[in-house]
This record gives structure tokens, sequence and C-alpha cells, in this order.
């Protein structure tokens, strides 16, 4: 059963501590249980550490890999930087959105799953690339990427 936003910042505070500097421990720990991060727990690491809610919502808006929004249990990062575009990326991203119904950034209608795009994973020299559930995958055709992404629970 997942646990409420504010339980998981509590922890977060016992664990790092609620200083300013702790900001990202604290955000990435929210994203890493719920794959989100709602309104409340962003008023909760607001509230603990004096940091502005605009402030900390600015945060997790800049970094791509915190949402806002709920996501599936399986995350699909598609990298989209000029390399992996170069190498077949487009392809890619259309051959997923075809075989799973749902637009970059969509969830599944049964949570299973969310694709998105994002910018350089650091996998330039193994383009096409993506992340998926954190894990790399590289030199992808859009049927290996299927392939991947049908396997996952």
């Amino acid at each position: 059963m997942l646990r409420n936003p504010e339980e998981i910042v509590a922890d977060g505070i016992r664990e790092f501590g609620n200083g300013r500097e702790r900001l990202m421990q604290l955000l990435t720990k929210v994203n890493e249980e719920l794959s989100w991060i709602p309104t409340t727990a962003i008023e909760a690491i607001a509230k603990a550490t004096g940091i502005s809610v605009a402030e900390v919502y600015s945060v997790v808006s800049f970094y791509s890999f915190f949402s806002t929004e709920p996501r599936g249990r399986n995350i699909v990062r598609l990298c989209s930087t000029i390399s992996c575009v170069m190498t077949g990326q487009d392809e890619i991203l259309k051959a997923l959105m075809d075989e799973f119904g749902i637009e970059p950034f969509g969830t599944t209608d049964d949570g299973r799953l969310t694709i998105e795009t994002t910018p350089c994973i650091g996998l330039c020299d193994q383009a096409p690339a993506m992340l998926v559930n954190g894990e790399p995958h590289v030199k992808l055709t859009p049927e290996k990427a299927c392939e991947i992404v049908r396997g996952l629970g």
C-alpha cells in the first residue's frame, strides 16, 4: 500500500535532516516512492526546510525526472538529444505510441506505463537509448524497444 506523501517527507527528514541543502534528497525520496511529487509533499518539504512552496515547485518543474502528475508503475524515458534523433528516436517513439496507445508523457489507463522523452541520459555514444525504470537500454530499434516495454510487469 502506498504511504501518504507527508509520511514519506517525515521519514526523509529523519533520514537526511531538514536543511535547505537536503531539498533534492527529499524530493527524490518522494519521487522514488510515489513516481511523482504531489502538492502535499511540496508543501510539507517547504514547511520543513523553510523554503517557499514556489521555490520547491520550481525545482520540481525544472528536473525532467520529477513530475507533479501521477505516472505509471513503469516509466520509460526515451532520450531526445540530437544523437538519438539522428539514429532513429522518432521511429522508436512512434512505435511505442502505436503499441501502447499513449502520447509522450501519457500513462496507460491501467496505470502500468508512462512514456516520456527526456534530454540527454549520457548514452549518446550508444544511441538511440532509453531508460526503463532507471535501467539503460541502448542501440535500440523500434522492435527492440517495444519488446523491452512489453516485458514489463
